[in-house]
């Protein structure tokens, strides 16, 4: 696998944790489909907690016929960038790659995806999430390209993306937005389903510890000071104008945390500024870490089946250039967020909804 070297434990631990993690949801999820029909699966959705809690006790049985725990993986995939399943699910029956972000089509390889995304991120102890500010609040978007004239997302769609956290305006789990608490934390987790890729391009994934190597003592300290200023993504301006009447800016941010021991970090090269444009430390511990990124970006190719789970706290990831070719059999990834949420505030939920997160 490409991105072994990310990891501190050794290859062939690596490679196992992965495989059977993939093999016991796999099995867990086989086994569930066989006894539900299709708008049993649907209406699943709408419901992602109890749909974990439903899938849990099959995958638990799973990894422990198998000889690992929940409490195994879990560890692993909270403490390295990036856990990549292979052929964790098989996307039967697919219609046409869409050309927007939503809606997802129903049918039973996109089902199927959407469950099997929901049990992997049941099993580390992380619930299926979005936010309403983000295409509406889909619990799952598309991740394709648009036609030409699919206006500002159309250019953006094919071209290549730079390192990033996602939800970067959001503050962290633990922190508070500094001027409303009702502000939910950004996501644990960005998990891609792979539906289509026949180029194979790649997922770009820059592990945190390995940027923190190319970085001085001196750009490590300016990252921790609140002198950024960091703006909300592109998928979710629009969002924050009809909900906060303005897109979400945090001034005097930091992009670098040290979080319980270890590393955290929120970043994009696309919404975060030097909040005093004379102070060239900053600049300069920004343009590092923009460096490093360059430096550390590891390809991982998806293939149909494949679901990967980025850490978005101790991992940056973009994507190389995708090309210009829309719909038919283009490359088509699912995308959710996942998200520890025993400590979300009750305001901190869209009233009516166990997944959709404020704003």
């Amino acid at each position: 696998m490409v991105y072994i070297n990310f990891i501190s434990l050794k290859q062939g631990k690596t490679q196992l944790i992965e495989v059977i993690f993939s093999q016991a949801v796999r099995a867990a999820v086989t086994s569930w489909r066989s006894t539900v029909t299709f708008d049993y699966m649907l209406k699943s959705l709408a419901c992602p907690r109890e749909l974990g809690c439903e899938l849990l006790p099959l995958i638990e049985r799973e990894l422990d016929n198998r000889n690992y725990s929940c409490a195994e993986v879990t560890a692993f995939a909270w403490n390295n960038p990036l856990v990549k399943l292979e052929a964790v699910f098989e996307p039967p029956e697919l219609p046409e790659t869409p050309t927007d972000f939503r809606p997802v089509p129903d049918a039973e390889g996109t089902v199927l995806a959407q469950i099997t995304a929901i049990a992997c991120l049941t099993t580390i102890n992380s619930k299926a999430v979005s936010y309403r500010s983000e295409n509406e609040g889909d619990l799952f978007v598309n991740l394709v390209v648009f036609p030409p004239d699919g206006g500002v997302f159309a250019e953006k769609s094919a071209g290549k993306m730079s390192g990033h956290t996602d939800g970067v305006s959001f503050p962290l789990r633990g922190l508070s937005d500094p001027e409303n608490d009702r502000i939910a934390p950004s996501p644990d987790f960005v998990c891609l389903s792979a539906l289509r890729n026949p180029n194979q391009v790649p997922t770009m994934v820059m592990p945190l510890e390995k940027l923190m190597e190319r970085l001085s003592k001196e750009h490590i300290d300016e990252l921790q000071k609140p002198q950024f200023i960091i703006g909300s993504q592109l998928t979710f301006r629009e969002g924050m104008k009809r909900i906060l009447g303005d897109e979400l800016m945090v001034d005097d941010a930091q992009l670098l945390f040290a979080m319980n021991g270890s590393w955290w970090i929120r970043f994009s090269h696309s919404s975060t500024l030097i909040a005093d444009t004379d102070k060239k430390s900053a600049q300069e511990a920004m343009d590092a870490l923009k460096n490093a990124c360059a430096d550390c970006a590891i390809p991982v190719p998806l293939a149909p089946g494949d679901i990967a789970l980025v850490n978005n706290r101790i991992a940056l990831h973009g994507r190389s250039e995708v090309g210009d070719e829309y719909g038919g059999q283009t490359r088509w990834l699912l995308r959710t967020y996942g998200l520890d949420i025993s400590n979300i505030d009750p305001n901190q939920w869209h009233e009516g909804s166990n997944f959709m997160l404020y704003p």
